[in-house]
């Protein structure tokens, strides 16, 4: 009974790091095994107090018939102890010393079995733990702190649907355990059923005692930001830091925070005190380049243009294959930098700088169509409109279903006057959202090189709907209502003087529009739930009229000026250039003029036209690609 001194004398000298942990284990392995000796010697005194209590003579007959029969060799102690229970209700009687024996055995083994799990846990062998936990459950299976413990390790092990299960047997038990209530929301929540964790959190708010949880409201700020409620979120954010400012999570509150601050676009100075808190020491699984990835965007979105570019070189120094920096880096050479002064880092090549930037960002991401979006970009502004065509392609491949993409390839091929292809690009862009004013301002200069004025006003009235910030469809209009002016004047003239009005009448091709691309991508940071993300803002609906118009349908092509074209080869699943100095030198300028218009669309009757330009494999059912020169669907179908 004395207590042994642990500490080291002076002169001792002290154990290596090395032999700590055998030691640790040592001494576990001796604590289990006295666990198991003592629960075995508790069992062999009651097993032996019990045999003195029964009578020395032999059972009558009767008795013999109504004692329950014999247990099979290894029967399991919860069984046993339920026959035993259900002979005795049978009989009428009290349970008899064997039956009570059974049932204290049971409790024995079921408090045993516990022991060692937490042992186990205590050891770092989760594995082990579970082993134990699920027999102390075959003794009972309404145990609710095995089952609580059961629950965490297999939520700490990411087994969010079985952890789950177990929550769900608990409030089968105990429907007012709050706590309880809040871990299954988090579960929920981590398997993205939103709808099922908004209902566990609402009941954990109504059961527990005290709501101000950190750990429950730091969950339904993750819920609210999956659900795009930003405000919401951020209030359920801030409520986290006032209720515990030492947060476990608190990094990863303020990584978020700043996040839905730069979505707001008006807390950009917020948002930027926000990631500069957690630069140090990022939250996991975040690393420093990501942090400084974000303080980039919010430099880029404020027009501080130096900053930014210092903040993605600076995520790059940290993390050279940093694939979004690398992106951004390469957009901002494109689009700022293109004009730089003599002697700044990229001023004399700029583009060149932009395009390595985007090739090296789709080597380490090859499966990012915006890379490649951003690259044909790069090539279309150097007028190379063959790798600007494979880029688009391998963006298609990635996103198929992405508006911007389809608006650039239509913009591709009004460049190299392949209107027909234009027309089928534009209108798949419209199917995918209707509300783009790009595509239909693009759409009315298409309708314009046709010499469709009507057609050609209609677009340009929609892109000034839905746009009306943009002054460029206002120009058009009036450029097309001037022009029809002179037009009716000639017609009153003669000789020199008509032909002098009817060439003040050809103008320059209108320039096209490509979509707009801010430059600045969100992140989505993984959800972490230990022992306790984000898609963009919605975005603003056009007006009604706007949006009726938009739906309405779109007019074919009826008079097409004779051009180059991407044609398709044989048995080719993409379209490949038949006319590669077509696709290198400058666009050529649409024909306006009546009479050329009506002799290049004769013409064109002979000329071979590919179909629509989607670089992916076409269906055999669908239409629109096997007939492009067919009046397109409305873009409500």
């Amino acid at each position: 009974g004395t207590q042994t001194d642990t500490t080291n004398p002076p002169n001792f000298p002290q154990a290596p790091a090395e032999t700590a942990l055998p030691l640790v284990a040592a001494a576990a392995a001796r604590e289990q095994t006295q666990t198991q000796t003592q629960a075995q010697a508790q069992a062999h005194q009651i097993i032996m107090s019990a045999a003195a209590q029964t009578p020395a003579t032999a059972p009558s007959a009767a008795s013999t018939a109504a004692a329950p029969p014999a247990p099979a060799p290894a029967p399991a102690p919860a069984a046993a102890a339920a026959a035993a229970a259900a002979a005795a209700a049978a009989t009428g009687g009290a349970p008899s010393s064997s039956q009570t024996l059974v049932t204290k055995l049971s409790a024995i083994n079921e408090a045993t079995w516990a022991k060692l799990g937490n042992l186990n846990e205590t050891m770092n062998e989760p594995d082990q733990a579970l082993v134990c936990y699920e027999n102390a459950l075959r003794h009972n299976n309404y145990n609710v702190r095995v089952l609580t413990q059961v629950a965490f390790i297999l939520r700490a092990k990411e087994q969010y649907a079985k952890a789950a299960e177990y929550f769900q047997r608990i409030l089968n038990i105990e429907n007012t355990n709050g706590e309880i209530w809040s871990s299954l929301g988090h579960c929920y929540l981590l398997l993205d059923e939103l709808q099922k964790a908004y209902t566990a959190y609402q009941q954990a708010l109504y059961h527990l005692p005290n709501p101000k949880d950190p750990n429950l409201w730091y969950g339904i700020g993750i819920l609210y930001e999956r659900y795009g409620s930003n405000e919401h979120a951020e209030e359920a954010f801030g409520a986290v830091l006032k209720m515990d400012p030492k947060f476990e999570k608190c990094a990863e509150i303020h990584f978020r925070l700043g996040v839905i601050y730069k979505q707001q676009q008006t807390k950009l100075s917020q948002a930027l005190e926000c990631f500069q808190r957690v630069l140090a020491k990022p939250p996991h699984p975040l690393r420093q380049a990501d942090v400084w990835y974000q303080i980039g965007n919010v430099h880029e979105m404020q027009k501080q243009y130096d900053l930014a570019r210092e903040a993605y070189e600076s995520a790059l120094r940290d993390t050279p294959t940093h694939a979004k920096a690398l992106q951004q880096l390469g957009w901002l050479y494109h689009t700022v930098f293109n004009t730089a002064p003599a002697g700044q880092q990229g001023a004399n090549k700029p583009h060149e700088t932009a395009i390595a930037y985007l090739a090296k960002s789709t080597d380490v991401d090859p499966n990012d169509g915006q890379a490649w979006y951003l690259l044909g970009r790069c090539y279309m502004a150097q007028q190379k409109y063959r790798k600007a065509y494979d880029a688009y392609q391998q963006a298609v491949y990635r996103e198929s279903k992405n508006p911007n993409f389809w608006c650039s390839i239509g913009v591709l091929y009004y460049q190299i006057g392949q209107y027909r292809d234009a027309l089928d690009a534009y209108s798949r862009a419209l199917r995918l959202n209707p509300f783009m004013s790009e595509v239909w301002y693009d759409l009315g200069t298409l309708y314009e090189a046709c010499s469709q004025v009507k057609d050609s006003e209609d677009a340009y009235r929609r892109a000034g709907d839905l746009d009306p910030s943009s002054s460029y469809a206002a120009l058009r209009l009036r450029a097309l209502a001037a022009k029809r002016e002179r037009a009716a004047a000639a017609k009153g003239m003669e000789g020199q003087e008509q032909e002098e009005v009817a060439a003040a009448t050809v103008e320059g091709a209108p320039l096209t529009l490509e979509p707009a691309v801010g430059g600045v991508s969100n992140f989505s940071m993984p959800v972490s739930m230990s022992g306790g993300a984000a898609g963009r803002p919605p975005a603003q609906q056009p007006p009604a009229a706007a949006a009726a118009a938009a739906a309405a349908p779109i007019p074919a092509l009826t008079s097409i000026p004779a051009g180059p074209s991407l044609k398709r080869e044989a048995g080719g699943d993409v379209g490949t250039v038949k006319s590669e100095e077509a696709l290198e030198g400058p666009p050529p300028a649409p024909v306006e003029e009546a009479a050329e218009v009506a002799a290049a669309a004769a013409a064109a009757m002979e000329v071979e036209v590919a179909e629509a330009p989607p670089p992916r494999k076409r269906s055999g059912s669908d239409a629109a690609s096997q007939q492009p020169l067919k009046r397109a669907k409305g873009a409500a179908e």
